[in-house]
């Protein structure tokens, strides 16, 4: 038993059923299985080892999603490359994998071709398309070979993926997960009621599926389900798409779903097919929740989670977006929601105590999701996995329901004369501006407090604010010492290839001729 065994056993449940839609691409279970099943003998006949690296660098493709599984069959592990990514960073993590094959997009040949001899251990490359002499063709070295099921033997707590995490702290890791890990990820989104996967539901990719999007593959293939990949966002396509494919199912970052709530046609296209808006990756102020509920209707479900395990293990359900005035269900629009029955979860001090409702502390969490440790790094995963749990650096309080409130993470946090201040608190704050598109809060060196909170703004387009407007919309909403000192105006948030906003970036230019950047 291993992930590839669920795409085989639905090609027998489903075989005529639409698994996958890309472009002008329609795939059935029984097509799609048998594709899978030519590549993984494909990989076979090169003499890969179990347990050889296997790197995925294109934008979204359906060609991804039978790499994935092909790995799954032979035991071989996927490296997933964010195609946003730069090129110094993309080298750093084929030769940190040691990856012996890269899969790559034609956006990514001409540079690839420039750079071949600085990463020695690839010794096969297979383009997508646009394939030069000097690579192997993806669909000429598929369809040579069988397409019945390989025979490797494969077990769940094989090592199956190493995903690289966003860097937000200044060095990519990589995150070891075994096929445990990641069906433990599966059944965590079909074991949430709501998320109510059907056979005739379809789940539309609009992030990069070598991602968190990619995790919601499996459990629609588990259920017989179709999953359409777009190959990126774009508002307008994915708009049509929704309304001309009848898509249920949508996963997006904050940012996404600013920018469709945004786009100035909204009204003219049926969204009716939507049943579930599930959201994550980063904060979603309290007024965006609002105004998306407005928009889409009682659809919303929030995940929080992290790499480290495997995506979300906490869920703010349906019903949890419906406050109707109540004040209690409209503060837990703020929480992450209740920790998945896959896995445990608690908050904890310093002395690794559960806090009380009200304090703060770590979220630390363990179960099945939990991954490995890093690739190559002992010494970080005995800072991060400690008994099995995974220590995630977000800071967090509870209420005397169990739901988890984030705060920020530790590095984030501002100590403002003595008083400790998490950024996100303000940035709930000044998103409820009118103004206000987006914003984002960093700590500044202050000769008198130590540091102050900066504000960073992007405003509404057509609309204006001051710095004295945003400071003062501020104090009506927050102790006086959590306001913004000042504020800065810009015309986008610096941001990372999944979305997060870079406050390490942002904070930077505050900090130049510090000697350290915390005071």
């Amino acid at each position: 038993m291993n992930l590839g065994t669920y795409l085989t056993r639905s090609a027998l449940w489903f075989a005529d059923r639409m698994a996958i839609i890309h472009e002008g691409h329609r795939f059935t279970f029984r097509q799609l299985n048998e594709r899978v099943n030519r590549l993984a003998h494909a990989f076979l006949g090169l003499g890969l080892p179990k347990g050889d690296r296997v790197a995925l660098l294109s934008a979204n493709r359906h060609q991804l999603v039978e790499a994935d599984f092909a790995c799954y069959k032979d035991g071989l592990v996927r490296v997933p490359l964010n195609a946003r990514l730069s090129m110094p960073e993309l080298m750093h993590m084929l030769n940190n994998s040691e990856s012996s094959v890269l899969i790559l997009g034609p956006e990514f040949i001409e540079g690839i071709e420039r750079l071949r001899s600085e990463i020695p251990t690839v010794r096969h490359y297979i383009a997508l398309s646009q394939t030069p002499p000097s690579m192997l063709d993806y669909e000429s070295f598929l369809q040579v070979n069988s397409p019945d099921e390989p025979k490797v033997g494969v077990g769940f707590d094989d090592l199956c993926s190493l995903n690289y995490t966003s860097g937000t702290t200044g060095k990519l890791k990589a995150v070891m997960m075994s096929h445990r890990n990641r069906i433990c990820q599966a059944r965590k989104f079909l074991l949430v009621p709501e998320v109510n996967i059907q056979k005739d539901s379809v789940m539309c990719h609009v992030g990069p599926i070598t991602h968190a999007t990619g995790g919601m593959i499996l459990p629609f293939m588990i259920r017989g389900a179709c999953n359409l990949i777009l190959r990126t966002f774009d508002a307008k396509l994915l708009l049509e798409t929704i309304e001309r494919e009848k898509v249920t199912h949508l996963f997006t970052v904050p940012t996404m779903l600013n920018f469709l709530m945004a786009y100035p046609d909204l009204k003219k296209y049926d969204l009716s097919s939507i049943q579930m808006i599930m959201y994550g990756a980063s904060p979603m102020p309290v007024e965006r929740i609002k105004q998306a509920l407005g928009i889409f209707g009682p659809v919303l479900i929030q995940g929080y989670g992290q790499t480290e395990t495997t995506s979300g293990f906490t869920f703010l359900s349906k019903d949890d977006h419906l406050f109707e005035g109540d004040p209690k269900k409209l503060r837990r629009l703020a929480s992450a929601g209740l920790p998945s029955p896959e896995c445990e979860v608690r908050v904890v001090s310093e002395q690794g105590e559960d806090v009380k409702p009200g304090e703060v502390g770590e979220i630390i969490e363990r179960g099945d999701d939990s991954m490995l440790g890093y690739w190559k790094d002992p010494e970080l995963t005995a800072e991060t996995l400690k008994d099995g749990w995974v220590y995630t650096r977000d800071m967090a309080t509870v209420d005397e329901e169990g739901y988890i409130y984030i705060v920020d993470r530790k590095a984030d946090m501002i100590i403002s004369g003595g008083f400790n201040i998490y950024p996100s608190e303000v940035e709930n704050a000044l998103h409820m501006h009118p103004a206000v598109f987006e914003a984002s809060v960093v700590a500044v060196p202050d000769e008198q407090w130590g540091e102050s909170v900066k504000a960073v703004v992007v405003l509404r387009p057509g609309m204006k604010a001051t710095e004295e407007e945003v400071i003062e919309h501020c104090r009506k909403h927050l102790a006086s010492f959590k306001k913004p000192k000042s504020v800065d105006f810009v015309s986008e948030l610096p941001k990372n290839p999944y979305g997060k906003v870079l406050r390490r970036k942002l904070r930077e230019k505050y900090w130049v001729g510090q000697e350290r950047m915390v005071h």
